[in-house]
């Protein structure tokens, strides 16, 4: 009798390995995919089928081009590993330029229920990155679809010479194609097509909210969490990068005075020597991104972006979203210990405030009179260690901060938008200081409750304390993936949540180890940069009427 139970019990293992085995295995439009078997924290077996293309390898005349759909493929693609990482400086881990791939995680293979899907960009200040960095063992106890994408970044991805050669914006195409591949196929692996959330971190955040304004995106989701970054922090838009473009050829001994054969010679250049070219060298600031988005000039070619976000977000015909968006309480701290040692920089900021703030904090066309925010954030003569505090928020702000309440006003008079502050402080930070503490809540900090990231945090069991924040967040989550609202009264982690649509009373939720809607977020702070951007404004209307007067003063006489 107990050699029968054995045999039943091995019987049993051996037809649910089976069964497993056999769900891994799908057919979509592209071919067929042999994935792979994961468990949640709560034991819960999920599918895994990554490393899909949904591009060709951007390689040699691809190079610094729009995407191409990949081919379909014959036999079975093992899909049961993740792919290469894009290009960039990571020692020690796996880069390719072959890196256009995407995962995705279900546990509604066969269901005729199709459940929302939710689309994760990762960060990196348009530099570096992986969609391998966000793994899925906590939003995957929830009941959703997640997908994961790859994307080129730094000259690979950004690369604009205003010329039909390199028109820029390769990496927000290549996320693009990769949301066509989505609603073509996520139906097989049990997701609806029409339920789609783009969400993204810090660049990721600027990538889903720039899909917002875009002709090409647009109609392929329906919602989006931007969690730590705005398109709207950019205020000054080129339609190129030429001068980037060209100390990259010069540094690799390519002609300049001819931008196709320029392009074409660093076409043929290796990858790697690309990478080391630190093109940041030539910017006023290092301490931001050396490439970003472009404007695109018109040469027949789909455009990702024909004019500026807030020229879009200012049309109250804009493709109304659901959007979930907010910061963490001390964003961008974590750089403030390195800029404080830096001399140069700090020379630059105390002796050229109007222009290394504008190249620093995306001011732009608002940097004539930064007087205003210097007052505000850096008080004393002489910018040094007193101004810790000061330079932590200014970071913050115009990085991050100020771009995202931008957007927030400008798209709330059209769209639901719930808007938050992140102030939980767990027990794993970004940015550990003055010693092993967290300086508050840093950038991303946030993040690691809802997709576990290796190089913030080990993954949590159910007995650790931030337990409770993972439960919560996963399902703040799935819930706003689900219905476009994240409240949930029946849901026993969100019951005593009331988070309102933002409007213009201000209010937004704090979230820290209470949910409380308050009213008013930073704004002292958030005043200075719209005195600022008012005060330019000023000076322009001014100036014009200046010179209209001159003018006809002139016709006169």
């Amino acid at each position: 009798m107990k050699h029968r139970k054995v045999e039943a019990l091995g019987i049993f293992l051996l037809l649910n390995f089976l069964s497993l085995s056999s769900a891994a295995l799908l057919t979509i439009k592209d071919g067929q995919l042999e994935g792979t078997v994961m468990t949640t924290r709560k034991n819960v077996s999920y599918h895994a089928f990554l490393k899909i293309p949904f591009a060709e390898p951007p390689i040699g005349f691809l190079r610094f081009q729009a995407p191409v759909p990949n081919k379909n493929w014959t036999g079975t693609l093992d899909a049961t590993q993740y792919g290469p990482m894009c290009m960039q400086n990571k020692k020690h881990f796996n880069i390719s330029e072959n890196c256009l791939h995407l995962n995705v995680f279900t546990k509604n293979l066969g269901s005729t229920s199709l459940k929302p899907v939710i689309v994760f960009v990762h960060g990196g200040s348009f530099e570096e990155g992986s969609a391998y960095n966000h793994r899925p063992l906590y939003l995957m106890d929830r009941d959703i679809v997640l997908v994961t994408i790859n994307y080129r970044f730094g000259p690979f991805g950004f690369l604009s010479t205003g010329t039909k050669e390199a028109i820029g914006n390769m990496g927000l195409k290549d996320q693009s194609l990769a949301l066509k591949w989505i609603q073509n196929n996520i139906d097989v692996f049990g997701g609806d097509p029409s339920r789609v959330t783009i969400a993204g971190l810090s660049a990721g955040a600027y990538s889903v909210t720039a899909h917002m304004a875009s002709e090409m995106s647009r109609d392929l989701f329906r919602r989006v969490i931007a969690v730590s970054g705005s398109i709207t922090t950019f205020t000054k838009w080129d339609d190129n990068d030429l001068d980037s473009a060209i100390y990259l050829a010069e540094q690799l001994n390519c002609t300049t005075s001819n931008i196709t054969q320029m392009v074409r010679c660093l076409q043929d250049k290796p990858a790697e020597s690309i990478l080391v070219i630190d093109v940041g060298a030539t910017k006023n600031c290092r301490y931001q991104m050396s490439w970003r988005p472009v404007i695109e000039k018109d040469f027949g070619q789909e455009r990702f972006l024909s004019k500026s976000p807030d020229e879009v977000f200012s049309d109250p015909k804009i493709s109304p979203k659901a959007v979930m968006i907010g910061i963490t309480e001390d964003e961008m701290s974590y750089m403030v210990p390195t800029f404080l040692r830096d001399e140069k920089a700090l020379k630059k900021l105390n002796e050229h405030t109007n222009s290394y703030l504008a190249d620093c904090f995306f001011l732009g066309k608002y940097s004539n009179n930064s007087k205003t925010i210097r007052n505000v954030y850096l008080p004393f003569n002489d910018i040094d260690h007193r101004s810790f505090s000061g330079m932590a928020n200014l970071f913050s702000d115009g990085s991050i901060n100020y771009g995202v309440h931008r957007l927030v006003r400008m798209i709330s008079k059209c769209m639901d938008v719930y808007y938050y502050k992140f102030s939980y402080v767990g027990s794993h930070s970004v940015f550990n200081y003055p010693r092993n503490f967290p300086y508050g809540v840093s950038h991303a900090d946030d993040l690691q409750y809802v997709l576990n990231t290796w190089y913030i945090a080990p993954d949590a069991s159910l007995t650790d304390p931030e337990n409770f924040m993972i439960e919560r967040m996963t399902r703040i989550w799935e819930q706003f993936a689900m219905k476009g609202n994240p409240n949930n009264s029946s849901d026993p982690y969100l019951r005593n949540m009331i988070w309102p649509k933002y409007d213009e009373d201000d209010y937004y939720l704090d979230i820290g180890t209470h949910m409380v809607e308050k009213q008013g977020l930073f704004p002292e702070r958030f005043k200075a940069f719209d005195d600022l951007i008012s005060s330019s404004m000023k000076v322009k209307v001014a100036s014009f009427l200046l010179l209209f007067t001159l003018v006809f003063i002139t016709k006169l006489f």
